[in-house]
């Protein structure tokens, strides 16, 4: 959904939205998201001086690949988010970014993209090592057999370091 600036008044207005559909697919494959379930969010948006104030509160759930045996899994995420947007953009103002302005996210154009700023949080909210389950095993490092399914049977080996060799029979009195 679009929300055109000029119609953001400093009361504020409220939008139920339920983000799915040709838009949201493109944009969550330009993130490398894979959304399970349509997302869901109530946002409030409210004009404060030059800036845009967006609040909120989303449920959706993604799949995502567990970083120890490789399996897809849903991930869900449900978060309430406080956003600040100013327009320009962060070319026009990075040799002097402040503290404030890494805070504030820039738009170009007259019009929200609700979809960019769902999208938005829903991947800051993803894990950067994601894993199934807690007590994942993952995979054998010698063979590479799903360790959850139980011993993978390959040899295990000590391995020792070419640099370290010498220091094998090497005891401490």
């Amino acid at each position: 959904m679009k929300i055109t600036i000029e119609e953001i008044t400093e009361d504020g207005t409220g939008f139920d939205l339920t983000g799915k559909g040709k838009n949201i697919e493109k944009l969550a494959a330009e993130k490398h998201l894979s959304v399970i379930f349509p997302i869901q969010a109530h946002i409030d948006v409210r004009r404060s001086g030059k800036s845009i104030d967006v609040e909120g509160d989303l449920k959706t759930a993604v799949s995502l690949t567990c970083s120890r045996c490789l399996k897809d899994f849903e991930y869900p995420v449900e978060s309430h988010f406080t956003n600040c947007l100013e327009r320009g953009s962060v070319r026009q103002k990075e040799k002097g970014l402040t503290k404030e302005d890494i805070e504030v996210t820039f738009f170009e154009g007259d019009e929200l993209d609700t979809d960019d700023i769902l999208l938005e949080e829903v991947s800051l909210l993803l894990p950067l090592a994601p894993i199934c389950r807690e007590d994942c095993m993952g995979l054998c490092p010698g063979c590479g057999a799903d360790l959850n399914k139980g011993p993978c049977g390959c040899e295990k080996k000590e391995k020792t370091v070419a640099r370290f060799a010498k220091l094998e029979g090497f005891k401490v009195k």
